[in-house]
């Protein structure tokens, strides 16, 4: 039993299985002792034995097969800190490796989790996803924390996270863990709406290598190996390397100058670039290695290296369509990770050598970003047990880099282009500092009764200091049956680019005549030379940052149910009310003069200045242009659309996931999500609000799994026609029904063939306003274990 571990109750040592099983155990204390043994995928078994003094005793041991029960199923997220499912004071769900095994042969991450009850996956193209939870999703969406072994991987000019380029392939998660409503009382910024915390295996857990190929539709081509071995009784180490590559079939183009080009749905913004056919076929490449050296099997010292490269990957933003063509992202972490004591420092890059452009204006960025970081965390109990507290802090340091870079902004005389030296943001270089402390006590006066309280302080350079509590009570009436009440708060940062943005948002404006026509007109009405001074020459159009943009915030008041009967009935349900205020609302022209200063007429006569700004107004109304976008930027006049913070908006919801175990083998499934929305405040007219949700979303499976033979799977999922708002994007999302099917046999015990259909009835639809069509795809994938 390749990495079982052994531990004697009440010693502090323990022993890893080699990889043929042996294990050797010293120290221990003569008299009759309990010795445990574990390994992932089999039964626990509590072995009792008498140790006499200078003597050897050998004891082997045989581990059943077993499904784990979600009562007992342990979680992190919630609590920062291992708390039964059942008893974790949020609304959380979790992914373990059985059902992630189910999911190896479509390889995607993302939508391993579009079957959690309030949990939002939509789709567009091939590899972008957007996961959020509990509304107001967004084309680009950071509302959700994502987490891998601790580590964020979002883009840090953007908080984007790119699915096609995770460190960790599927194949080498362990569980993943989705906490819906704010996480900021223990997580901080941008765990805004939730927490999605993804654990990767020991070494010592998958010992002996692994290799997976898959073959499908959409020319999908994908390949993995891992190895994980041991050193000794204390040394673990793990590689692993994957490869993928598709075609973007679904991705066609909007330049509908072009003949035979029409828009894939109406309301669609126009393209002003052809379609790349390179563009058509992403691609990623991932290499992972870590090694571990284990103290005893509470603690251990971690170094883990990775290195990701991928592209052509098209996301659909808030200004359009961003093709990333190429982006490589290495990283390093170390930790520490014991029972009591957990200590990581870790840095991130993210480099774009090819230009990021945008295709729907001209328009395009480069990044090169690192982000060193350091997270500490103690946790124990006291007061005979009956009270946990942890005590953590966070430090990041941002250096991010978006260099200016040679092109088209527009086009001139005789379609001639117009080439400037233009970048993505002012300044090009931006640094951002992170320093965060929290708490959280967690009280159990009775079996009856947990108390929860947290609290954290953030500090930045880029918002003012942000207080973030948590309260709540956890009640346990009956073994199996737990109720929840809690409120949070959360906030959410704005990014560099909503902070710093400078970019063109299209072509220049000559305003020249405009101010001689004026002039003209005012010099009339007065009988003398009149000027309005308004220093007109040719308009730039830029989409600008705000720099005095504050954290959106949000308060939730939460009551949620649990309900296991019997270890076959297994119900959780929800209900939430949260307060949203600040909400950073898309660049609009209306919001530039809350920024930057508007033009106006200076004739030095205050009747003749009135008349003028009407003049103006009616000119630029004539060129097509929004008056409230003329401003002073850089010295001069230039027409700027920036975003500001605006509305407060009230969310009601509601999640019940029931799930029943009718016979050992057969489990059935059934998912219901409700939102709805109300805003209270909203000075901005022009900004719609919307949550960008649909209002019912309700999901139905069934699984038949013969352990370790074989299992299949079948999913339907549906979502509620709902309208959506972000950006430029504005228009429906119709109703839509997804049948999923997924399955696989163990040839041997080896060998494992799964297949995976997505869309089975191949219903052309899509999933988030601006993104592509999306129809069937089928993969089937071969795994191999030795």
């Amino acid at each position: 039993m390749y990495g079982a571990t052994v531990r004697v109750l009440g010693s502090n040592g323990g022993a890893i299985a080699s990889s043929k099983g042996a294990y050797t155990l010293g120290g221990i204390m003569p008299g009759n002792v309990t010795a445990t043994f574990d390994a992932v995928g089999f039964a626990t078994k509590d072995v009792s034995v008498t140790v006499k003094d200078d003597d050897t005793v050998v004891l082997d041991v045989v581990l059943d097969d077993r499904v784990i029960d979600v009562p007992d199923v342990v979680v992190y997220s919630a609590s920062r800190a291992p708390t039964k499912l059942t008893e974790a004071p949020a609304a959380i769900s979790v992914i373990r490796p059985v059902e992630l095994e189910r999911n190896t042969s479509h390889g995607q991450m993302a939508r391993s989790m579009e079957k959690l009850t309030g949990v939002d996956v939509v789709q567009s193209g091939s590899n972008d996803f957007n996961i959020n939870a509990r509304g107001f999703n967004n084309s680009i969406n950071r509302r959700m924390l994502v987490l891998i072994d601790g580590r964020d991987p979002s883009t840090p000019l953007i908080n984007l996270n790119e699915w096609n380029s995770m460190s960790s392939m599927l194949e080498d998660i362990a569980a993943i863990e989705v906490v819906r409503g704010p996480g900021s009382a223990l997580y901080g910024q941008n765990a805004y709406n939730g927490v999605v915390n993804i654990r990767t295996w020991n070494p010592e857990e998958v010992v002996g290598t692994r290799v997976s190929l898959t073959a499908g539709d959409w020319q999908t081509y994908r390949g993995s190996i891992r190895h994980a071995g041991l050193f000794g009784d204390n040394i673990a180490y793990k590689v692993s390397l994957a490869a993928s590559s598709q075609y973007n079939y679904s991705l066609v183009s909007r330049d509908t100058t072009v003949p035979g080009v029409e828009m894939e749905y109406p309301g669609l913004s126009r393209d002003v670039r052809g379609l790349s056919e390179a563009h058509r076929h992403p691609f990623s490449v991932v290499g992972n290695a870590r090694i571990d050296y284990i103290v005893n099997p509470a603690s251990r010292f971690v170094l883990e290296g990775g290195y990701t490269v991928s592209g052509n990957e098209m996301y659909v933003n808030q200004t359009g369509r961003l093709i990333v063509q190429r982006v490589e992202k290495p990283y390093v972490r170390a930790a520490y990770n014991s029972e009591r004591l957990n200590i990581q420092t870790l840095w991130n890059r993210r480099n774009t050598p090819d230009k990021q452009i945008v295709y729907n204006a001209l328009a395009a960025s480069l990044e090169t970003s690192d982000v060193f970081g350091v997270d500490a965390q103690y946790n124990d109990w006291v007061m005979d047990s009956t009270l946990r507290f942890i005590v953590g802090a966070q430090a990041e340091y941002q250096d991010v880099n978006s260099p200016l870079y040679r092109d088209t902004i527009g086009f001139g005389a005789n379609n001639a282009p117009i080439v400037e030296t233009v970048g993505l943001t002012n300044p090009t270089t931006m640094i951002g500092r992170f320093l965060g402390g929290y708490g959280q006590i967690e009280y159990k006066p009775t079996r009856m009764v947990t108390f929860i309280g947290a609290a954290r302080v953030d500090l930045s350079n880029l918002f003012d200091t942000q207080f973030s509590p948590k309260f709540g009570v956890v009640i346990e009436p009956a073994a199996g049956h737990s109720i929840r009440a809690t409120v949070n708060r959360s906030f959410l940062r704005p990014s560099y680019t909503d902070l710093y943005r400078r970019s063109p948002a299209g072509a220049p404006v000559i305003l020249i005549a405009v101010g001689a026509r004026i002039d003209s007109i005012l010099t009339q009405r007065a009988g003398r030379e009149v000027s309005a001074n308004l220093g007109f020459g040719t308009a730039q159009v830029f989409n600008l940052g705000n720099p005095t943009l504050k954290p959106e915030t949000a308060v939730s008041f939460e009551l949620g149910y649990k309900a296991n009967a019997k270890n076959t009935v297994f119900l959780d349900a929800n209900v939430y009310y949260n307060c949203r205020a600040d909400l950073i609302s898309a660049p609009l022209g209306g919001l530039a003069p809350n920024v930057y200063p508007r033009v106006r007429a200076n004739t030095g006569d205050a009747a003749l200045d009135a008349v003028a700004d009407s003049l103006l107004a009616a000119e630029l109304q004539a060129l097509r242009q929004d008056p409230a976008r003329l401003v002073t930027f850089e010295g001069a006049p230039n027409l700027v659309i920036t975003p500001g913070n605006i509305a407060v908006v009230n969310e009601l919801g509601a999640e019940v996931d029931l799930s029943v175990r009718l016979t050992p083998e057969l489990s059935v499934n059934g998912r219901y999500a409700y939102i709805d929305v109300s805003v209270d405040e909203n000075p901005v007219t022009t900004q719609k609000i919307l949550p960008n949700t649909s209002r019912h979303r309700i999901g139905l499976g069934a699984t038949y799994e013969v352990l370790g033979s074989w299992d299949v799977n079948v999913d339907f999922r549906y979502v509620e026609g709902y309208r959506w708002i972000a950006g430029l994007f504005e228009g429906f999302v119709p109703s839509y029904g997804v049948l999923n099917l997924s399955g696989g046999y163990h040839v041997l015990p080896e060998l494992r063939i799964s297949a995976q259909v997505f869309n089975v009835l191949d219903r052309a639809h899509f999933q988030i306003f601006g993104g592509t069509i999306l129809r069937r795809q089928a993969s089937l994938t071969a795994t191999y274990s030795f």
